[in-house]
């Protein structure tokens, strides 16, 4: 089968749309609109520009598209596009979509272990591990049997792991008392905006309390100096 005339109208401005609107976002969260706002749905929009590989059933051309050239496509040979494309040749049955190599279920095995070993380190996965995980279970969840991969497993593993490291991220904010220096890495996508809310907060009350001390040690500094000064005209009347 080969996709219609109107199905590359819609592939056209589908990938029209999502280039204007990450400029546009881009844009605020360089001047600092969205960037402690972010939403969940904002988060999977960003990871749908994910390359994924898919098994297309149809042959065609490349696809010209705005943000790049993707094809040309052969059936039954494997391609690579974004999210958002594979989501759309899917629901049109133009494709099956194959999980990333790191949903395999020994994998994910392993990493939930090394996450339950170290209390205070996190174990390196995709930047939008969790949005993309949802996107497959949402969009092509039938396609996991096709590479021998239980999807109900995989999704267990995920969402262990997930709310496995979120508890050690909220441990380790509970057990800060005093200024300290914590180190942080691995974190994804979802995992960094659900901590941006309370270290924005907590540099602002940082902010707020040395401005007040300033203020403090200011006003000591000037009483200590206008004693001094309302002496000096005593001092020359004596002299």
């Amino acid at each position: 089968e080969c996709p219609s005339p109107d199905f590359h109208r819609n592939v056209t401005e589908l990938s029209d749309r999502p280039a204007v609107e990450r400029s546009e976002a881009s844009g605020a969260m360089r001047d600092g609109g969205i960037a402690s706002s972010l939403t969940n749905e904002e988060l999977q929009f960003c990871a749908e520009n994910e390359l994924v590989t898919i098994i297309p059933n149809f042959t065609a051309a490349s696809f010209q598209l705005v943000n790049g050239d993707y094809g040309p496509f052969r059936s039954q040979i494997e391609a690579t596009v974004p999210f958002w494309l594979a989501s759309l040749l899917r629901k049109r049955n133009l494709c099956r979509v194959k999980p990333p190599e790191w949903m395999n279920s020994d994998s994910l095995t392993n990493v939930l272990a090394e996450e339950k070993r170290f209390a205070n380190e996190w174990q390196k996965l995709p930047h939008h591990y969790i949005e993309i995980a949802k996107l497959m279970f949402t969009v092509a969840e039938e396609d996991f049997s096709e590479f021998d991969m239980d999807v109900h497993e995989i999704r267990r593993l995920i969402d262990d792991i997930r709310l496995v490291r979120f508890n050690k991220i909220e441990k380790q904010f509970k057990e800060i008392d005093r200024a300290m220096t914590i180190r942080l890495t691995n974190f994804c996508a979802m995992e960094l905006n659900l901590m941006r809310g309370f270290l924005l907060s907590s540099l602002d009350e940082y902010h707020k309390f040395s401005k007040a001390e300033e203020d403090v040690q200011q006003q000591q500094s000037q009483m200590t100096q206008d004693p001094q000064q309302s002496m000096e005209p005593q001092v020359r009347q004596l002299r």
